[in-house]
């Protein structure tokens, strides 16, 4: 009998449960194990520094791209948390993100971030623009300060009746459920030999864009994201100095890490891209280091066969994400990084580099 009221759930959720499900029940020998050898199930019982700082999208890593770490201090007998809060200050835009994980017996992640993307007095601009291209330069000052789907229509470029969208302080927000597992290596132990620490990791993405700017971005509001990251860890490294170094393969079809949707009109588009990060440890507190991270690029609005062909070139335009970091450990409970950052363009806006500060608590 058909239950009523619920809907299917999609492939892709189904695909994330039952991993986390497959994930936790692989954990239920190594939990009671150790329950039985330790006489502090929560704890810190790793090095400062090893639970790293937490990237935007809630992992244990970076400031961008999340490493082969497991969050938190804990061991293989503990269990550690973290909560953290980063705040992205760029040309036009600024994004708030926050959250918290778990890191289970140094073996598996579970992570949740919550990200807002505002477009401050961008979302005029981005209106202006659309209306540029719909009337090519000669509409009056009272079509050029309608929101955007109205010149939409006008142009005949949407259905009528859209819904209007964008318009100053506008706001993208997208909530991110990670899955991380520590395959084998460990950053610390393995210095006499060659082998990093290895994980994989899975996002589950929900965008709450409107329907109707996913439907002109020709784009999917939920997404789901992988990766395999290795890190390795010289003790003896650059200069005499610890030394890090990471190396990502993201399997995505995430537009801006999903804040602008998944995939777009010509379909979901997944793309395999190259991450990396490297720190050196001033000393035992203090990291200096850079980050690269690739970004897909999908076609939005339209392909480019299409009449909407340059305004979708313009909003497609996506760049690597870069920064340069410094990030301090005072101690085990807290982190505190700041960044350069340089996100290239971003939804026809081009240079959008600023400030990037988090804090990291773990406990």
């Amino acid at each position: 009998m058909k239950m009523m009221g619920k809907s299917a759930k999609s492939p892709a959720t189904k695909a994330v449960i039952v991993a986390m499900a497959c994930a936790l029940g692989a954990l239920v020998p190594v939990a009671a194990s150790a329950a039985i050898g330790s006489s502090c199930l929560f704890g810190q019982g790793r090095i400062l520094g090893t639970g790293a700082v937490t990237a935007v999208d809630g992992a244990a890593g970076g400031g961008i791209n999340p490493w082969a770490v497991i969050s938190g201090y804990g061991t293989n007998q503990q269990i550690g948390a973290t909560a953290f809060y980063s705040h992205v200050l760029l040309n036009n835009y600024n994004m708030d993100a926050y959250g918290a994980s778990v890191g289970l017996f140094n073996r598996i992640e579970l992570s949740f971030a919550r990200q807002s993307f505002g477009l401050g007095n961008t979302g005029g601009t981005l209106d202006g623009e659309i209306n540029d291209f719909a009337y090519g330069g000669k509409e009056s000052a009272a079509e050029r300060a309608a929101p955007a789907s109205v010149i939409l229509d006008k142009a005949r470029l949407t259905t009528s009746g859209t819904p209007a969208f964008f318009g100053n302080s506008y706001e993208l927000n997208q909530d991110i459920v990670g899955l991380k597992a520590r395959l084998f290596g460990n950053i610390i132990y393995d210095q006499n030999w060659w082998e990093p620490q290895v994980s994989v990791g899975v996002d589950f993405h929900h965008n709450e864009m409107p329907a109707n700017l996913a439907a002109t971005l020709g784009v999917k509001r939920n997404g789901v994201s992988y990766y395999l990251s290795a890190t390795k860890v010289w003790i003896n490294g650059l200069f005499g100095l610890t030394t890090l170094a990471d190396v990502n393969i993201d399997v995505t079809n995430a537009n801006q890490q999903g804040l602008l949707g998944f995939g777009g009109p010509t379909g979901m588009g997944y793309k395999v891209l190259p991450a990396a990060s490297v720190g050196v440890f001033l000393n035992r507190h203090v990291v200096l280091g850079a980050e690269y991270r690739d970004m897909p690029q999908n076609q939005l609005i339209a392909s480019k066969t299409s009449a909407l062909a340059p305004l979708a070139d313009a909003v497609s335009k996506t760049s690597a994400w870069k920064d340069v970091y410094v990030a301090w450990f005072p101690y085990k409970q807290l982190s505190l990084t700041a960044a350069y950052v340089d996100l290239g363009t971003i939804a026809t806006m081009k240079s959008q580099n600023g400030l990037y500060l988090s804090l990291t608590t773990s406990f």
